[in-house]
């Protein structure tokens, strides 16, 4: 007889019979058979040796067959070892509810020889078969040892076979995770796979035991919640995750605070395909706010990416044609209502659909990198007009043109290089820019910031924090970095005559920016009221309807 290099242990209470079954199995060639003559003993077995296969009594004193069997399939490292239970003539109802609970198939006593060694035989290729199975499924990321998106799809994939034959709700959560992309290219792949094998392990600990977790991307993570009883739940735990993991992560001395995107889809209406439901929950992570939060998908969603795929290219060949303008809006003192200077605006004048606003484009240029080339033009084409408006003094020698700048293109390496090429090419002085930046590259690139605003300060090139109020912790960046203007957002703007409150945050807000040498600019003035009402709270500057809508030079 062939010997078999499995290990089986055989868990029967009876000596004799327990006897006879181990005599079997030798004459069948089994040489690694382990015995218990109870549950518990079968239990330690299992926990300290590597075993192929349970031969499991179903009637045993202390801890009988049915406790041992419910006991491995709720242990991770036991769930898979097959088990065939031994039953007598009269138990078969026990026999079927171990089959329900998972064993792999019974034996009744007396046992047949041939029969006995058909049913092992048979375990234990199903085994082999599960194990090979195993290993071509459960490949794992090896910065945080979770299943990768592979593994990922395949479960997905089978919750969606089983929903069509058991319908319930379910929900899809793609976990975008900040700061990555900028660890990894500053302080290597060791330290970014730190960053993120910490978050992984803060996202672990708030989820539930039967959640599926895998990292399905270089920088998110796709969770699946089964059995939700309606969205809401689903949606608080987005928020929950979203608030968890925006805690910071300490590395190095280092503090990283990156923000947390979650994008939710649900099987409500049903998926027939995995990567599509895994897709659109990454589609509606990718339309959160870069501060952070959590967003549902909906078709809204879908269509907006559909759209920014069919503007993709057109936006490439809009830089090569220029069809990128520039409308500037008036910058006027409160005081004497004299234009203080501009703001740059950026409008892309679509061969085929007319003048499209940067909502529509500046995020697309974002995420394809069209940010830096459309960046790059601005800032020499401002130059160059501010250049044009001090040669035929048609707008006066001290005005200062206000420029947008992307969170990505202000911590690109060239991004000072470029600042300093458009200032020599023009002529002008540089503090005739203004470089406006929003909380967005503050959250992000803390470090890189404050080293490119420290050199520009050092060449006098003047800088602004736009969207002032709208993002987290705004007072600590007025303390911390060296803006020479504060703008403070239209949403506290409006209607400021008549909103007390909103006449007590920007009154303490100039009160504070005066205190650290700042200037202010009001945006978004529509009425005659407001202008006076922000007057009376000592701001210098405003722009708006009010004063003029943004127009060619």
């Amino acid at each position: 007889m062939e010997k078999s290099e499995e290990a089986i242990l055989v868990a029967e209470d009876v000596r004799s019979s327990r006897h006879a079954l181990v005599s079997m199995l030798k004459k069948q060639g089994f040489t690694k058979i382990y015995e218990a003559e109870n549950g518990q003993q079968a239990l330690d077995i299992l926990r300290s040796q590597r075993i192929d296969l349970v031969l499991l009594d179903i009637m045993m004193p202390e801890i009988d067959g049915l406790a041992v069997l419910k006991t491995m399939k709720a242990d991770t490292g036991l769930r898979l070892v097959p088990v065939i239970m031994i039953t007598a003539i009269d138990d078969m109802d026990s026999a079927v509810e171990c089959i329900e609970m998972g064993a792999e198939d019974y034996l009744i006593k007396p046992f047949n020889p041939v029969m006995l060694r058909a049913r092992i035989t048979a375990s234990l290729e199903k085994k082999r078969l599960r194990d090979i199975e195993k290993e071509y499924l459960r490949m794992y990321d090896s910065a945080t040892g979770l299943p990768n998106r592979r593994y990922f799809t395949q479960r997905l994939t089978e919750q969606l076979h089983r929903s069509q034959r058991h319908p319930s709700l379910f929900a899809v959560l793609a976990v975008r995770i900040g700061k990555y992309p900028a660890i990894f290219e500053t302080l290597g792949r060791k330290t970014g796979d730190r960053y993120i094998l910490e978050r992984a392990g803060q996202l672990k600990q708030i989820l539930p035991d039967d959640a599926v977790i895998a990292r399905t991307g270089e920088q998110t993570f796709g969770v699946i919640f089964f059995d939700l009883p309606s969205p809401a739940e689903g949606n608080a735990a987005a928020k929950a995750i979203s608030e968890t993991l925006a805690s910071p992560v300490y590395l190095e001395g280092r503090e990283f605070t990156g923000n947390i995107q979650v994008g939710v889809a649900y099987n409500d209406p049903p998926y027939s395909n995995a990567e599509t439901m895994l897709r659109d929950a990454g589609l509606a992570a990718g339309q959160v706010d870069i501060r952070g939060g959590f967003k549902i998908f909906d078709d809204t969603i879908h269509q907006a990416a559909m759209r920014r795929l069919e503007l993709e290219p057109a936006l490439r060949q809009a830089l090569e044609n220029n069809q990128l303008i520039i409308h500037y809006q008036p910058i006027v003192s409160l005081e004497n209502g004299k234009i203080k200077g501009y703001e740059a605006l950026v409008r892309w004048q679509h061969p085929e659909k007319g003048i499209i606003m940067p909502d529509e484009f500046i995020r697309l240029a974002e995420e394809t990198g069209l940010i830096i080339p459309l960046g790059t033009w601005v800032i020499h084409e401002v130059c160059r007009q501010a250049a044009c408006w001090q040669q035929d003094g048609s707008r006066g020698n001290h005005l200062t043109i206000s420029v947008n700048v992307s969170a990505h293109q202000f911590i690109e390496p060239a991004f000072l290089s470029v600042i300093q090429s458009a200032l020599q090419k023009s002529g002008i002085h540089s503090n005739c820019i203004s470089l406006e930046l929003t909380e967005t590259a503050l959250i992000e690139n803390s470090q890189q910031v404050t080293e490119v605003l420290d050199e520009l300060r050092r060449i006098k090139v003047r800088t602004s924090l736009d969207d002032f109020g709208t993002g987290y912790c705004s007072l600590n960046y007025l303390h911390r970095y060296p803006f020479d203007t504060l703008k403070i957002d239209q949403c506290f703007v409006r209607h400021i005559d008549s909103n007390r409150r909103n006449q007590a945050i920007v009154s303490s807000t100039i009160e504070l920016a005066h205190r650290l040498g700042m200037q202010v600019v009001a945006e978004g003035i529509e009425t005659e009221a407001e202008m006076e009402t922000l007057k009376q709270l000592n701001c210098e500057y405003g722009q708006g309807w009010f004063y003029g809508q943004p127009a060619l030079s």
